[in-house]
């Protein structure tokens, strides 16, 4: 990949229908490549009783009023869907938007989301071979016909997913990384098409990045996606985003001053146009071909429009 990408990332945490519509719009008219949901099942953050809408159901629904970007859920859990069943749902997906999903699925983390819904939480090195055996499964469902596999978790008998993805051979994968610099990096190499970093430090996102890349050029693997995901607040001068942390805080019920402090455990950046092209050169610097940025404006299109006038061609 040779072009920088820049997707927008809206979880539907606190958001109706309504208002993904508003934004995916937007996001499609100024230029971005793709849009993202989240795969959860209810808010993240303090309130859970905000309205969550279910991400693949979700982005069914939102195909039908893109006709451009690129769409995926970043990422989908593993363990929340039979990988079976997550083939054909992604395979209907991808027909019903022309050919456009991207397809993000990790190993999940959310122990209490899990437990809350009635799932079973495997440990880690559990979850990562249910993630390898799921993105077997996928791929087979997606280009053989019929399809059989049989793993230590998961298997599938002369299985029929027609019609296929209209994507050839495949749509492109990527693998959520949160941290690992081994397992993961190497998996999103040979299993998929690259993967998506989430650790917001620049050291721990270049040595994953970096074992990818290894390991893709080992396996003969070009093109690799390497993704990075990060919360943005941007506003024009400095005063502007100052009142923009202050929004968010207010809509989120929390104090401003804790509203900053979890805004920098998760890794966002706050600034002036200028200040977003500098941290965001760190990231393409260490290898970053795309990012997904969930904008901390709510639905307010105006971060979006400076963030595309701004900050975009200072980065292509």
């Amino acid at each position: 990949m040779s072009r920088i990408e820049f997707g927008v990332k809206t979880g539907q945490g606190g958001y109706s229908y309504e208002e993904l519509v508003k934004v995916w719009g937007a996001a499609e008219g100024l230029g971005y490549d793709s849009a993202w949901l989240y795969d959860h099942f209810y808010a993240l953050g303090q309130d859970k009783a905000r309205p969550c809408l279910e991400a693949w159901t979700t982005l069914a629904a939102l195909a039908s009023v893109t006709k451009r970007l690129k769409i995926g859920t970043m990422v989908t859990c593993v363990n929340y869907r039979h990988p079976s069943l997550l083939a054909k749902i992604a395979a209907t997906v991808d027909v019903l938007s022309n050919g456009r999903l991207l397809f993000g699925m990790g190993a999940g983390r959310y122990e209490e989301e899990y437990l809350a819904y009635g799932y079973e939480f495997p440990d880690l090195a559990s979850r990562i071979r249910q993630l390898r055996e799921a993105l077997i499964i996928v791929q087979k469902l997606w280009t053989e016909e019929p399809a059989s596999f049989k793993g230590r978790f998961y298997s599938i008998r002369d299985a029929v997913c027609s019609p296929k993805p209209l994507q050839k051979p495949r749509p492109r994968m990527v693998i959520g990384i949160n941290r690992g610099r081994k397992t993961l990096p190497y998996m999103a190499a040979k299993y998929a098409d690259g993967l998506n970093v989430t650790s917001s430090s620049l050291e721990d996102c270049e040595a994953i990045i970096a074992a990818a890349k290894h390991a893709a050029e080992k396996l003969g693997r070009k093109d690799l996606i390497t993704s990075w995901q990060g919360f943005l607040l941007i506003g024009r001068t400095a005063s502007e985003v100052e009142g923009r942390l202050a929004k968010a805080a207010r809509k989120r019920g929390m104090s401003e001053a804790d509203f900053r402090k979890m805004s920098l455990d998760r890794g966002l950046i706050t600034g002036t146009p200028d200040e977003c092209v500098n941290r965001l050169r760190e990231f393409a610097a260490i290898g970053v071909n795309s990012f997904v940025l969930g904008f901390t404006g709510d639905v307010d299109i105006t971060p979006l429009e400076i963030f595309r006038d701004k900050v975009v061609p200072e980065l292509r």
